[in-house]
């Protein structure tokens, strides 16, 4: 029988989300995937901590300008994180909690990538 599920996911409050998508995950295990983008923001740090010394003191000392978006995109990421994760399910959509996840991580993973290609 392929018909739509007739006992959707109570956990995603978005109703169109659980309907069309049934591997979509529920609203509490977006939030722990905020969680653990957080943890993931401590480990992206110490990358980004790990690559400005080596380039400071292999270089000329002075980093160039990715160095401050690196930067500026995991605090961002930290934002957008704590948002997804501590906002009531009323004040956000499911879509929109999803969406803040994925640029969480990639917010985490763009400031050590911005500072390795920062030669400057």
């Amino acid at each position: 029988m392929t018909g739509p599920d007739p006992d959707p996911d109570p956990h995603v409050t978005d109703a169109s989300v659980a309907a069309t998508d049934p591997f979509a995950p529920s609203t509490s295990a977006v939030r722990v995937f905020a969680a653990l983008g957080l943890l993931l923001l401590v480990v992206a740090y110490g990358a980004f901590f790990i690559i400005v010394m080596n380039q400071a003191y292999s270089g000329d000392g002075a980093s160039g300008p990715l160095v401050g978006l690196g930067q500026g995109a995991m605090g961002l990421s930290a934002v957008v994180g704590l948002l997804a994760l501590a906002l009531p399910g009323d004040g956000m959509s499911y879509a929109a909690r999803r969406g803040a996840v994925w640029l969480q991580y990639a917010l985490a993973f763009a400031g050590p990538v911005l500072a390795a290609v920062d030669f400057a």
